[in-house]
Formats: C-alpha cells, sequence, structure tokens
C-alpha cells in the first residue's frame, strides 16, 4: 500500500486521455502504460529492496520518472542495479503479454519503449548508465560534462532521423523536450555536486582507492582523495569552514 500511495499521475497525462479517448485508441494505450508501469515499479522494487527511500513514482504521457531521495555517493554498482530493473521487468511483462494477447503491436511499442529508454541521452536510463559507467574511470565532474556532450550529439541526431523520416512529429517533440531537460541537468550540476562534497563532509565513506586530486573539483565517486598533501575530510573540514 505504502509503494501504492508513492504513485502520481501528471495532469498532462488525463489531458493525454482524453485525445486516446477520442482517437479510440484506448487498448494500445492500456497495452503501453503497463509497459512503462512495470518498467517504472522495476526501478521503485529494487531501489526499496537496497533501502533507497522513494519518494514518488510520477507518469507523463511520454513515460515515467522514479524518484529516490538517496546519497549522491550511492554505490554505482546498486545503482546500475536499479537503473537495469526498469528495463528488465519491462521485458517480463511484455512476455506475459504476449502469452495472453495476440497483437503484433505490443511488441512494436515495447521494443520502441525499450530502444528509447536506453538511447544515451543524460535523463534517460541509457544517459545515465553511461554517466554511472563513466565515473568508474572519470571524476564527477567530467563524466557529467561528457554525457552532456553525448547526449547533445544523440538528440542531434534524432532531429536529423525526424527530420528524413518524414517529420515524425512524436519523436521531434521528445527530441526537443529532452534537449530541456538536459539543459535542467547542466543547470542542476553546481547544487548535485555541492550535495556530493558535503555528504563526504558528513558520512565516513571507506573506498579502496585513493587519489591524488589537484582541486576539490576533481573528486572521482568511489575514491577518497588527497588535496595539496592533506586527507580529503581535513581539506573539507577547512573548505565548509571558509563557506
Amino acid at each position: 500500500m505504502k509503494l501504492i500511495s508513492k504513485i502520481k499521475f501528471d495532469i498532462s497525462l488525463y489531458l493525454f486521455l482524453g485525445l486516446i479517448l477520442f482517437a479510440g485508441m484506448f487498448k494500445e494505450f492500456t497495452f503501453v502504460f503497463l509497459l512503462l508501469f512495470f518498467h517504472e515499479l522495476g526501478h521503485a522494487i529494487v531501489g526499496i529492496l537496497f533501502h533507497w527511500k522513494l519518494l514518488k513514482i510520477t507518469f507523463y504521457p511520454y513515460g515515467g520518472i522514479t524518484t529516490f531521495d538517496k546519497l549522491e555517493n550511492s554505490s554505482i554498482l546498486k545503482e546500475i542495479i536499479i537503473l537495469l530493473a526498469g528495463p528488465f521487468f519491462q521485458i517480463i511483462t511484455y512476455f506475459l503479454l504476449s502469452i495472453f494477447f495476440n497483437y503484433s503491436y505490443i511488441k512494436t511499442y515495447h521494443l520502441s519503449i525499450l530502444i528509447f529508454n536506453l538511447l544515451p541521452i543524460l535523463t534517460l536510463d541509457g544517459g545515465r548508465l553511461i554517466n554511472l559507467l563513466l565515473n568508474k574511470i572519470f571524476t564527477y565532474l567530467t563524466s557529467f560534462y561528457i554525457c552532456v556532450a553525448i547526449s547533445f550529439i544523440t538528440i542531434l541526431l534524432l532531429i536529423i532521423f525526424c527530420i528524413f523520416n518524414y517529420l515524425n512529429l512524436n519523436l521531434f517533440l521528445m527530441s526537443i523536450f529532452l534537449v530541456f531537460k538536459v539543459i535542467k541537468s547542466i543547470k542542476d550540476i553546481k547544487y548535485c555536486y555541492e550535495r556530493f562534497l558535503v555528504e563526504r563532509y558528513l558520512y565516513q565513506f571507506k573506498y579502496s582507492k585513493i587519489s591524488i586530486s589537484k582541486s576539490i573539483y576533481s573528486f572521482y565517486k568511489e575514491r577518497n582523495h588527497y588535496i595539496d598533501f592533506q586527507d580529503e575530510k581535513d581539506y573539507l573540514n577547512k573548505y565548509f569552514k571558509r563557506q
């Protein structure tokens, strides 16, 4: 019941549903929604199993967003598992639906959602996965900005595809929407990084890897650091006192 209470529906979804009913495509919408619903449920259930606090699951006409209250210094492996749980639950849902309903368009919708969601665009599962994998090699901020560059290149390719594919309106609108989402991520990055540093100041994270950093802006996830011959904890203590 607690999980059900976290599910929210954006007002735009109700408006979209009205258009769907008017167009007589309620059956198709139902199958798409089931695929999206269990996709987000996959993220939520596995996140809860890892003791992440679920804030809400919000559904929009274009998909859903599962929001957790989690540490910026969360385990990369756990984040990847939670991320992949969504596509995994969707695949299971598709196979169950295909057993009971012999509609060819269910496969089309399933593959469209799955492939689109795994595109390397920052706000999608694929982009977040790329960012997490980059975190294993590059600093927190470098990983983010590489992922931003990949995201914009992918969106540009999508727009070009739309233009040469007789202007696929749905995909074009989604591409424009994703541009604004990536821009918002860029605006939010300084707050995310500040939280990343505050957590390291407040909590004790023990990592096996140690890096020598030139500044406080070149920290890695899952590594301890030395800056100007000072331990990370001591340096952060002085940094926040100056703040």
